[in-house]
């Protein structure tokens, strides 16, 4: 049925209470934009009626929604877990792939040094020990060659796969740090203000030592990388890659440690004068960056609100 045979039916049927000029409008509009393909009309109700209904449902079911939002954040973390270890594979393929082409080429300078020695023996047995040498040599050089070349390719994939790990890392940590951990941060103020319980810190910890165990171990192999270019140079753009990935590494690693120093008990909101109040601090990476790094050293100091309003925005202009 079309929508031409729809729409005036719809327009007639209404109840004189839902009349107006504005109905007779919306009537006649559905007509134009629908009157071609009708499908495409109840397409587009059955797609808002399944939004709100979704909608509706996460209303009334917050935990199935923060449930949901969790199981993302693990499936993330079990992607990255698996991105990590491939790398670390492929970074063990080219660190044999490696030794085996120092050792050849050890090999090439010791016939090299053979064929200088030969100078120095009879024509008739110098003639007689030559040809084999240089055969072998041009045996030995050549493979050198395709060696190198092929080195150089697995130097540049993985220099790839992990500005892609890397990638996934800053994704991660946004979507913890921008989104859960300031969801915490607000669920702290409204408890403060007679709001429910903040919860979920210990969730928030765990996740923050995973990321944190992750990036030390790009951090870890970014630089057995590097030490591998500067044990054996070759031609290409592996220098600037490496200095790419070190200091976006960085970058990440900074941001996690700055914004995983968190207030953990807010002092009362109106404090009194001569009386003493209790906070507490936590270090959300604390377990894990004291195995890889000296603990920080906290100092602690009563600010006031303009000074407090400052430094957030010092913070934010830094981001």
């Amino acid at each position: 049925r079309s929508s031409a045979a729809v729409a005036p039916r719809l327009w007639t049927s209404l109840p004189l209470t839902l009349w107006s000029p504005q109905t007779e409008v919306l009537c006649f509009s559905l007509q134009s934009t629908y009157d071609r393909c009708p499908f495409e009309l109840v397409r587009c109700i059955k797609h808002i009626l399944q939004s709100e209904q979704r909608l509706v449902k996460e209303a009334t079911n917050p935990m199935d929604t923060l449930s949901h939002r969790h199981q993302q954040i693990n499936q993330a973390f079990e992607e990255l877990r698996l991105a990590t270890q491939e790398a670390e594979n492929e970074l063990k393929k080219l660190q044999h792939s490696q030794e085996y082409f120092i050792i050849q080429y050890q090999e090439n300078l010791r016939i090299q040094a053979q064929l200088s020695s030969l100078s120095s023996l009879p024509p008739e047995e110098r003639a007689q020990r030559e040809p084999a040498l240089v055969s072998k040599r041009a045996t030995v050089e050549a493979w050198l060659t395709r060696e190198a070349s092929t080195l150089q390719k697995y130097r540049l994939d993985l220099s790839e796969q992990h500005q892609k790990t890397l990638g996934l890392l800053r994704k991660q940590q946004t979507l913890i740090l921008d989104e859960e951990l300031i969801q915490w941060k607000r669920r702290q103020q409204l408890a403060g203000n007679g709001g429910p319980h903040e919860g979920g810190l210990d969730v928030l910890q765990s996740w923050c030592e995973k990321l944190a165990d992750l990036i030390w171990q790009n951090r870890q192999q970014i630089r057995r990388c590097e030490h591998l270019t500067q044990q054996l140079p070759l031609p290409g753009p592996m220098e600037e890659l490496l200095n790419k990935l070190n200091a976006d590494i960085t970058d990440i690693i900074s941001a996690l440690v700055t914004s995983t120093f968190i207030i953990e008990k807010q002092p009362p909101q109106v404090l009194k004068t001569q009386t003493k109040f209790a906070a507490t601090v936590r270090l959300l990476v604390g377990g894990k960056l004291n195995v890889h790094m000296n603990p920080p050293q906290v100092k602690a100091v009563i600010v006031s609100e303009q000074q407090a309003k400052a430094l957030l925005k010092n913070e934010s202009t830094h981001r």
